[in-house]
């Protein structure tokens, strides 16, 4: 076994915390994974993991190794990929994390065009809706919506989403349509949030080019992009959704827009990897195509 397959299943075992499932995800029996993690561990003559019956953890050492590691391994994998020229040459796993109604209402339903240009990209999609660890779970680049907080990743604008202010007929037969801003003290506004603080629910619109806000009354904050649909849907408020998720609903007569004439300031959407790597050529080629899309929305 080469240095460089040692040092994957290293970056495996410190991933997942466990030589069992850096094997699981190997396909490898785990006594391969041992030997190869007490290998390098002679070569460098430290020891990298501490191991007890419970867990598995990071010494100084490897605490220090680990960055190094994986940050000289993805610069191999880019390196090798650079020659894939054809379609079917680019090849390996590409995890993704998005938002679960990014995942179902734009990427999904186009991706059979992606697969069969790049048959040999294996795609890994996680949509849970919370800020994911990019390096310590693997990941490759995540889709956000919305303004972006300062990092350390390179950001790849697609698009901009407009938004709608909706709500369900179940929810006009209680509380009836606002007509105004003023009414909205006697509405409800679920509340989308990462955090679920504890600060008041904000109604957010345009006015003069400006973001405003206007206090409302809650009773429901979701932190998840699904939960939020289903919640508007459910007549539990009103919701501000992007267009592109909400018109087929819209269209149904299932959403109705409301207020239509304070819309919330349009939302970017972007894409973001880490920006010590230089990008590999499937990431590459799923930026560009996932930009194509976007493009005709």
């Amino acid at each position: 076994m080469d240095k460089f397959e040692a040092m994957q299943r290293f970056v495996l075992v410190a991933q997942f915390g466990s030589f069992t499932k850096a094997a699981d995800a190997l396909g490898l029996p785990k006594s391969s994974i041992s030997s190869a993690v007490q290998g390098l561990e002679r070569e460098l003559g430290t020891r990298l993991l501490h191991r007890s019956t419970r867990n598995i953890t990071l010494t100084q050492d490897g605490e220090i190794y680990l960055p190094q590691c994986r940050a000289l391994l993805a610069n191999l994998d880019a390196l090798d990929s650079q020659f894939q020229r054809e379609p079917s040459d680019v090849r390996g796993v590409l995890r993704v994390d998005m938002p679960s109604r990014f995942a179902t209402t734009v990427v999904i339903p186009q991706l059979a065009k992606f697969i069969d240009q790049y048959p040999n990209i294996r795609l890994k999609i996680s949509s849970a809706d919370y800020r994911v660890d990019m390096i310590k779970e693997g990941i490759d680049c995540v889709i956000r919506v919305g303004n972006l907080a300062d990092s350390s990743l390179i950001a790849r604008p697609l698009t901009q989403y407009k938004s709608l202010n909706c709500v369900s007929p179940c929810y006009v037969k209680k509380f009836g349509i606002p007509q105004t801003l003023a009414e909205l003290t006697n509405h409800k506004l679920i509340e989308y949030s990462h955090s679920l603080g504890n600060l008041d629910a904000q109604f957010e619109y345009m006015e003069d080019n400006k973001v405003k806000q206007q206090s409302m009354p809650s009773s429901l904050a979701v932190n998840g992009t699904d939960a939020y649909l289903n919640a508007c849907l459910s007549g539990l408020g009103i919701a501000q959704l992007p267009v592109i998720g909400a018109e087929g609903f819209i269209e149904k007569g299932l959403l109705i827009p409301v207020l239509t004439q304070f819309e919330a300031e349009p939302m970017p959407v972007s894409l973001l990897y880490p920006s010590r790597r230089q990008p590999t050529k499937r990431l590459t080629v799923f930026m560009d195509w996932l930009q194509s899309i976007m493009l005709t929305k």
